[in-house]
């Protein structure tokens, strides 16, 4: 009985870069703290990155909450305030 396997190259390239990353991460060595911290520093220039390329969409939503926050709880105080004034 003969069994063939074939298993794409890039495939088994990939899982093995990927074991090799877990390794040097879990490391409490140097290499791991630096390897840590290069990761930390990429995820925030890409989240800086996205947002800045989302710019318009979410200075558009932040304004939308905030207005909707103002009527919510703003005007009520406002009216309560000038209420008071007039007392």
């Amino acid at each position: 009985m003969k069994i063939e396997i074939e298993i794409d190259e890039k495939y088994i390239a990939e899982l093995v870069s990927q074991e090799i990353a877990m390794r040097i991460v879990a490391e409490r060595g140097y290499e791991g703290r630096e390897a840590k911290i290069g990761i930390r520093n990429g995820v925030d220039k890409a989240i800086k990155s996205y947002i800045y390329s989302k710019k318009d969409e979410v200075i558009e939503r932040v304004v939308g909450r905030a207005s909707a926050e103002m009527v919510k709880k703003g005007l009520p105080k406002l009216l309560d305030r000038l209420g008071e004034m007039k007392e």
